[in-house]
């Protein structure tokens, strides 16, 4: 296993413990995650002093993590602060206890790190290269915007879900007064950073940090999402709407056993779900999406970046990940490019000819479905398709939409129409009739040409379709022997008459008669 490093999060709610590894083969891997919920924040004053109560639980929080990292033989975790222990003025008491008791030094984020971090993660694991972002911490709420995948603003709010929880509700739920006074004061926070709503009209937001993670989960829940893994997840501000809904008309016993919300959440969700809807509104869009990767990630790929150690590329994110799930899996990628092209070429030419429909997403979708198709046969031969199905649905890709990684598993596992019918029917709702057809004829099509790749090298490296009366004629331009390739042409050609309810001829050309 690649060397292990480790990140200790000190939060306003939370304090949580991540590991990771990270190999240019196999990227960033979360290895364990583990939280304590210490509400930091509720341990400051109206001096903003952290009382010894406070302090004494981070510590032995710290301690406990030492002992666990301790058995994983990791002695130097990165220990950050955020909100809690920035705003708090005896600061400097609660760092120098903090190192006598556990030999830990804590690296106090500023305000503009924080807020650099989230986005830092966001532009490195998602497809959105325009957009505001927001990470609703316990104590604070980081906004950026940025363009092209440049970091154009920042800032940090001085309110988090505890904050707004201490200053605005008295009991375990607010009242509806107390409610309407939580987006007065968001309002009115927000107004202040007028490139919100200027340059950030009608951009997407994306949503970071646990009291997003739950909303999204609740969402997930409620619609019985058939896809696992929250990151890149797309909601709409009618969906936030409806989790409010839901929210206010629940006891809160019963919000405590609400699948999809942290217990330990329950009294202080509606600071998170009032603010994101406000900002919603207040930068005049209606998507909002969710990014799985915030400040513990950007913290360890900025530490990856000054080692020189890492890969990470901005307009590489989908293609970086590909290249993860093969080192993952152990799959050797195809080096021969010139049957991806073939299979490209057809594609296009019978989409020009009619016969299917033409790919209406990235190009880039088709070539990494061909590199991982039917890879699932490294966990057993057999059943390789639903193998290649399960583990895609079932993998966080970064870079990929939802709807992308559902096409992408579809693309990648075809075998026949039936199992095709099989795989997408939870999925109905996902991708449209036009797209699941898109999906069932690029499937074909790529079962077909990735026959033709018997050896690490096919010797087909060029083709050419053409009508002949009402068959069709496909002719491959070769090198040396075509004994193997013509054989499983000839096997898997029945997908693409099934496909165009023609029949295909073959013909084999090397370039000497070509």
């Amino acid at each position: 296993m690649e060397s292990l490093r480790a990140i200790i999060d000190i939060g306003s709610n939370s304090i949580r413990l991540v590991v990771y590894s990270y190999s240019y083969e196999k990227g960033l891997e979360e290895h364990h995650n583990i939280k304590t919920v210490a509400r930091l924040s509720g341990y400051l004053d109206d001096n903003d002093v952290l009382h010894d109560e406070g302090i004494q639980r981070l510590i032995e929080t710290l301690q406990n993590f030492i002992s666990f990292l301790n058995d994983l033989s990791i002695t130097k975790p990165v220990v950050a602060a955020t909100a809690a222990i920035r705003q708090a003025s005896n600061q400097q008491e609660i760092l120098e206890r903090v190192f006598q008791e556990t030999g830990l030094r804590i690296d106090v984020l500023s305000t503009k790190q924080e807020a650099y971090y989230g986005y830092l993660a966001v532009v490195l694991t998602t497809n959105c290269k325009d957009a505001l972002t927001v990470d609703m911490g316990g104590g604070s709420t980081e906004v950026t915007l940025y363009r092209n995948k440049q970091l154009i603003h920042s800032y940090s709010f001085p309110f988090g879900v505890v904050t707004l929880k201490r200053k605005f509700i008295s009991g375990d739920l607010p009242t509806l007064q107390e409610r309407k006074a939580i987006k007065s004061f968001v309002e009115n926070q927000l107004k202040e950073q007028p490139w919100i709503a200027e340059e950030g009209k009608g951009l997407p937001v994306i949503s970071i940090g646990g009291s997003a993670r739950n909303i999204v989960q609740i969402d997930q829940n409620r619609k019985n999402y058939p896809l696992s893994g929250t990151h890149q997840y797309e909601m709409t501000v009618e969906d936030l709407r409806s989790i409010d809904y839901l929210l206010k008309k629940i006891s809160f016993s019963e919000r405590k056993k609400l699948d999809g919300l942290s217990s330990d959440r329950a009294d202080v969700i509606d600071g998170a779900i009032i603010t994101f809807e406000t900002l919603l509104s207040h930068a005049a869009t209606s998507t909002f999406m969710h990014s799985r990767k915030g400040l513990r990630e950007g913290i360890i790929i900025e530490q990856l970046e000054s080692n020189n150690e890492h890969t990470f590329f901005v307009d590489e994110v989908a293609s970086s990940a590909i290249r993860h799930v093969h080192g993952k899996f152990a799959i050797q990628p195809s080096e021969d490019t010139a049957l991806i092209d073939t299979f490209h070429k057809l594609h296009n030419q019978f989409a020009e000819g009619g016969w299917i429909q033409e790919w209406s997403d990235d190009p880039e979708m088709l070539t990494y479905a061909y590199q991982l198709f039917h890879f699932g046969k490294q966990v057993d031969l057999e059943s390789a398709s639903q193998h290649t199905f399960y583990l895609l649905t079932n993998s966080t890709l970064d870079g990929f939409t939802n709807k992308q990684k559902v096409k992408l598993a579809l693309l990648a596992s075809y075998k026949n129409k039936q199992t095709f019918q099989q795989y997408i029917q939870p999925y109905q709702g996902i991708l449209t009739m036009q797209e699941i057809e898109e999906c069932r004829e690029a499937g074909a099509l790529l079962r077909f040409v990735h026959a033709l790749q018997t050896t690490k090298h096919s010797s087909v490296h060029d083709a050419e379709l053409e009508a002949a009366g009402e068959d069709i004629q496909l002719t491959f331009q070769t090198h040396g022997s075509t004994i193997l390739e013509s054989y499983q042409a000839e096997k898997m050609k029945k997908h693409i008459e099934k496909l165009i309810n023609r029949n295909v001829k073959l013909r084999f050309e090397t370039e000497e008669h070509a």
